[in-house]
């Protein structure tokens, strides 16, 4: 009670209501005295009705109260005193009873025995019809202190509860009469700051207050729609962690200047200013902010609070709008014109970049001049001066304008605004207009001169020129005429073109067909050619080369044909492909006979070295004779080969190892041979030398590589690098090269051999050091194909 009406005298603002709550509070000391009091006097009758308890345990049974003891199960093993009477029970009956049968219409009976059971003291209140008792009770323990059940005493306390209820009830009216009062207060209190709190969350402006630590102690909720918070999220925590980095020290420092007034300066508003806060997803929003102190009862400084306004809005719409005039200006700047304002009274209210740079000067420098401060009598001033003075709200002429002593041609357009006050000028450059328009009636003359002379070409060229669209013929040449052999143009005009063709090619296509298909492709790819035999009005055919070449006339996309009689070409095409085949017969005969050539030197070796006992001689007749094998064979494979120029490279160096390996066969027992060639053909004279250059390295492996060995390996690799640059490989896994041996200035005929061969392909020779022996080739792609 003390606490409510403490409440209420905080709450009441005037003096009428403290005393009243002081009133109040005197009354409610005095019933709690009393209260007090009878309390004291019902402890005391308590402890006196114990003490003869005590002393005179044979008159328990008369005594008003009721003594018991259980066993663990809560059954009676003592039920003495008088008040088993008012329980309906007789001493003898009771024992043997279970507590709870006893007590059975008090709620917590089995929670209050089952704590004493645990080993608690209990003290409760029961009430019986129309009595009052205390109950006390406590465990009763074995000598091992064991709980073995609990005892009890109850005793009647209706007189003192009586006596309690009273002051309750006096005490509980009094507080209904306060309550009573403290609603009306409280629910105009709440009224107010139920109107207040409205006017608070609904404001579309955050309304803030921190403390002098810098901790947000309230913000309403405009803050979700601004920070995109809730506000308990930013309630405790520093304003600063709401700051934008750059806006940081400008807005502390603004906070500690409002902080640092002494409390005696009046509390005025700060100056509104503008500043930068980051929302909670990072992005900035600019607010405006209001503030002032909050000062205690005292005076002391214990905050601000103050106002906030979004102006993202405006913001944007600022930086909109300034980008807006700087593309604007930026525009006019860059616009390749004469552009200026003008006021009523002649003078420049601004000029732009251009305008400004064609006469040396900066835009600053016009502003407020005369329109002729530069020309005193320029035909500009006086053509501004005659636009004011009438009543035209456009016009446009065309005036020469001399700019740094050149003179050129402008067509000026002038409007007026702001009522008439003022006008804008806007110049442009014509000058080359004006020339490309002289120059365009020149052309158009030379035009109507070529298309004289072209026309004359046209009629006077020797082949058939027509013009056509997808269906037929309407404009040709003279010598359309003469080739199709027709007497008039009209004969010609509106005919299809297979109408001068037989019904099928020589390629055995239908002509209509065919020819719709040429005209489509040459209207799509912009022309066509291939040959064609086409018929005469006579019923006579020639053979033909025909060009089509999409053009369009007048808008319209055509087709113009040129026709050339190309009879005589292909009789000669006829003869000449008759003298190549006799030729190409003649050339594969040659080569064959060259190869048997070869092979009769090759045999006619082999018989001398059967007359020779000296082995070295026979080797050197040997050699002699695989290299006449070599070439032999680049003609055997020119003149079985369909190409009579080229030769297939890999095939080539196939059969030439093999052979190799066939002549040295006693010393290529074990030895085998990999070959890696790249796809290519490659002409006679870079087959021959490189044949004979692959004879010599490998008949020196076979030779001298695997001297006291059973095994080894010959690899010939050849292709193109990245530069097109042949590279050839010999290589074999035997005892190696000899070090004290130059392989560029050796006395071997093989050697020296391949030293020229190399020469003579313009290559490169080089021994690399791998194990065994390793010769590398390149030389420049002379006639070689892949």
């Amino acid at each position: 009670m003390s606490h409510c009406n403490q409440s209420l005298c905080r709450s009441r603002p005037d003096a009428e209501m403290c005393d009243t709550a002081a009133s109040l509070q005197l009354i409610a000391d005095r019933l709690t005295l009393e209260l007090s009091n009878t309390r004291a006097k019902l402890h005391a009758e308590i402890d006196r009705l114990k003490q003869s308890n005590e002393t005179l345990h044979a008159a328990l049974s008369c005594t008003p109260m009721f003594l018991w003891a259980t066993d663990k199960d809560g059954r009676l093993t003592l039920a003495v005193g008088k008040e088993l009477e008012k329980l309906g029970l007789e001493p003898s009956e009771t024992v043997g009873l279970s507590i709870f049968e006893v007590y059975s219409s008090q709620p917590d009976i089995l929670e209050n025995i089952a704590a004493v059971l645990a080993g608690n003291d209990r003290t409760w209140n029961a009430r019986e019809g129309h009595f009052m008792h205390e109950i006390r009770s406590t465990a009763l323990r074995d000598h091992n202190g064991e709980v073995v059940g609990a005892v009890g005493v109850s005793t009647e306390i209706t007189e003192g509860d009586r006596a309690f209820f009273t002051l309750k009830n006096a005490n509980q009216e009094l507080e209904q009469r306060l309550q009573q009062q403290a609603l009306v207060l409280n629910a105009a209190l709440a009224d107010s700051e139920k109107k207040y709190r409205n006017l608070v969350e609904t404001s579309q402006e955050l309304i803030w207050s921190i403390d002098i630590e810098g901790l947000l102690t309230f913000v309403n909720s405009a803050a979700k729609r601004i920070y995109g918070y809730e506000p308990p999220e930013m309630i405790g925590r520093r304003f600063t962690e709401f700051l934008y980095p750059e806006q940081k020290s400008r807005q502390i420092e603004i906070f500690s200047q409002i902080l640092g007034r002494t409390s005696t300066q009046p509390q005025i508003a700060n100056s509104p200013y503008e500043t930068v806060h980051i929302r909670k997803d990072g992005t900035p929003v600019h607010l405006r902010l209001n503030s002032m102190v909050n000062q205690a009862e005292n005076g002391a400084i214990i905050g601000i609070s103050g106002t906030a306004t979004d102006i993202s809005d405006r913001k944007q719409s600022e930086e909109a709008l300034q980008k807006a005039t700087d593309q604007l200006r930026a525009v006019l700047d860059a616009v390749p014109g004469l552009i200026s304002w003008i006021s009523s009274d002649l003078r420049y209210i601004g000029v732009n970049q251009h305008l400004a740079t064609c006469f040396k000067q900066s835009p600053e420098s016009f502003i407020g001049q005369e329109i002729n401060f530069l020309d005193k009598g320029s035909a500009f001033a006086e053509l501004i001066r005659n636009f004011f003075d009438s009543s035209s709200q456009q016009i446009w002429q065309e005036i020469d304008i001399e700019i740094n002593c050149c003179v050129r041609n402008y067509l000026i357009v002038v409007q007026k605004y702001h009522q008439g006050t003022a006008a804008v000028s806007v110049g442009i450059d014509i000058t080359e207009r004006k020339r490309a328009e002289a120059q365009k009636t020149q052309l158009i003359a030379s035009l109507q001169e070529s298309e004289h002379k072209l026309r004359s070409l046209y009629e006077a060229t020797s082949d058939a020129v027509m013009l056509l669209d997808k269906e037929q013929f309407f404009d040709c040449n003279l010598a359309t005429l003469a080739i199709f052999g027709c007497s008039n143009k009209e004969q010609f005009y509106g005919k299809h073109p297979s109408e001068f063709s037989p019904l099928f090619q020589p390629s055995g296509q239908d002509s209509c067909s065919l020819a719709t298909q040429r005209i489509s492709a040459a209207m799509q790819t912009g022309s066509c050619r291939f040959d064609w035999v086409h018929k005469r009005v006579d019923g006579s055919e020639f053979p033909a080369e025909v060009l089509l070449n999409a053009m369009e006339i007048n808008g319209q996309k055509v087709i113009q044909a040129v026709v050339r009689d190309i009879t005589d070409r292909k009789r000669d095409e006829d003869r000449i492909k008759a003298s190549l085949a006799e030729k190409e017969v003649l050339l594969k005969e040659i080569h064959h006979r060259v190869k048997n050539n070869l092979q009769v030197i090759s045999s006619l070796l082999k018989l001398q070295s059967r007359y020779i006992q000296d082995d070295r001689v026979i080797e050197m007749l040997k050699e002699s004779q695989n290299r006449v094998r070599s070439m032999a064979l680049v003609h055997e494979q020119l003149y079985q080969s369909k190409d009579l120029s080229d030769i297939d490279f890999a095939e080539y160096i196939q059969n030439l190892s093999h052979n190799l390996f066939q002549a040295y066969e006693i010393h290529a027992e074990g030895v085998k041979l990999q070959t890696n060639i790249a796809p290519c053909s490659m002409n006679i004279d870079t087959a021959v030398p490189c044949g004979l250059i692959i004879n010599e390295l490998v008949t020196n492996s076979l030779k001298y590589a695997f001297t006291g060995q059973t095994q080894g390996k010959i690899k010939i690799d050849f292709n193109l690098d990245n530069n097109r640059v042949c590279v050839l490989t010999v290589s074999d896994s035997g005892i190696g090269f000899p070090q004290d041996l130059d392989y560029r200035n050796s006395r071997t005929l093989g050697l020296r051999l391949v030293g020229s061969l190399v020469k003579q392909i313009r290559g490169k020779i080089e021994l690399l050091e791998t194990a065994g022996t390793t010769f590398q080739i390149t030389f420049p792609q002379l006639k070689l194909y892949s």
